[in-house]
């Protein structure tokens, strides 16, 4: 009876209901208890999307094994609870902008607001994770952007209500009215809009 007693004791002391149990996706992982965790103030990929395996692995390493904390009250539509992630007291919302693995996308006013376009600006200079791109393979097709009525300079566009961007010589580009078009000068631009690059033409 006592090594029954014993044996629940450790299992009830190792169980940490607010540790990270498993990751969705690069800023969105469950609880041991159930909840599910949307890191505030970010974006990464969706699953499908490129770089969508790497920025979940990243966060999997930040989160697993480690005393989570976290900041903030508000519930999305989707019932996540939306937060700040603190990870054996490192802000992982930050550090996850920092190493170019997610965008900024915050409210004006938001906590940490500052720290995170900072973290983005740095990445961007740096030109690391998401923001290392290759403009190369989009420069030698964009003689079609002119044809899209798209301004001399242009690479990438993408419809105003679109989630991707497309090299002007995607057969997508003809689906987008003239009215409807976003031209783009880098991918950098692009991205930095929320957009994903379209995986298919």
């Amino acid at each position: 009876m006592k090594q029954i007693i014993l044996l629940l004791l450790l299992i009830s002391c190792a169980y940490d209901p607010t540790a990270a149990r498993y990751i969705v996706d690069g800023d969105t992982f469950a609880l041991n208890n159930g909840d599910i965790v949307r890191l505030q103030g970010i974006d990464t990929p969706e699953q499908g999307d490129i770089n969508y395996d790497k920025t979940a692995y990243e966060l999997q390493n930040k989160l697993i094994g480690k005393k989570l904390s976290f900041e903030g009250t508000t519930d999305d539509f989707y019932g996540r609870k939306v937060r700040f992630v603190f990870a054996d007291g490192n802000n992982v919302n930050i550090e996850m902008v920092r190493e170019g693995l997610a965008i900024a996308f915050m409210h004006k006013g938001t906590k940490y607001e500052q720290q995170i376009e900072l973290a983005q600006h740095e990445a961007r200079i740096q030109k690391i994770g998401m923001w290392k791109v290759d403009d190369a393979s989009y420069k030698r097709l964009s003689h079609r952007c002119l044809e899209l009525g798209c301004p001399t300079g242009t690479i990438a566009v993408a419809s105003k209500q679109g989630e991707a961007f497309y090299n002007c010589a995607c057969s997508a580009t003809n689906l987008i009215s003239k009215e409807n078009i976003e031209c783009f000068t880098t991918i950098e631009d692009a991205i930095a809009q929320r957009l994903r690059e379209a995986r298919k033409c």
